[in-house]
């Protein structure tokens, strides 16, 4: 099967500032789980994804976009095709960062759906449904 390369749409964030504040790269854990995942935002509103399982449950990488909520929160769809084409993940999540914005804690829900489900518009129902919470962590590099 041949993967499908992702470019996630842009929405603006609502606040410049906020945008600028959560940039960059969070490692987050999934509760009960071994599962580890990376969130990288940009301040323009864009999400890219990328987790540990994902060779194993063959998706691919994803992106999405997110958009401010709270002076500390953001809400995200992320939107991954399945490597075999046989759906596409839309995983709806909330993101609560500290006020430094170096940890984050929230939880996601969403479902896989047929190649043909309007994304920003559903109306069919997911032949699979996903939902779990998680802890994080700001990547940082304290090296030479």
């Amino acid at each position: 099967a041949v993967g499908l390369m992702m470019i996630s749409a842009v929405a603006m964030a609502d606040d410049a500032s906020f945008g600028r504040q959560i940039e960059g790269t969070y490692i987050l854990k999934q509760a009960n789980t071994t599962t580890h995942s990376s969130y990288r935002f940009t301040p323009s509103g864009g999400v890219i994804w990328s987790a540990s399982d994902q060779k194993e449950l063959a998706y691919v990488p994803a992106g999405g976009v997110w958009k401010q909520v709270g002076e500390h929160a953001a809400v995200a769809r992320i939107i991954s095709f399945e490597l075999d084409d046989s759906g596409v993940a839309v995983i709806d999540m909330e993101f609560n960062f500290d006020e430094d914005f170096r940890t984050v804690s929230g939880s996601f829900k969403g479902g896989i759906y047929p190649p043909d489900v309007d994304v920003n518009n559903i109306k069919k129902k997911p032949t699979l449904t996903l939902s779990n919470t998680f802890t994080g962590v700001r990547l940082t590099y304290n090296g030479d």
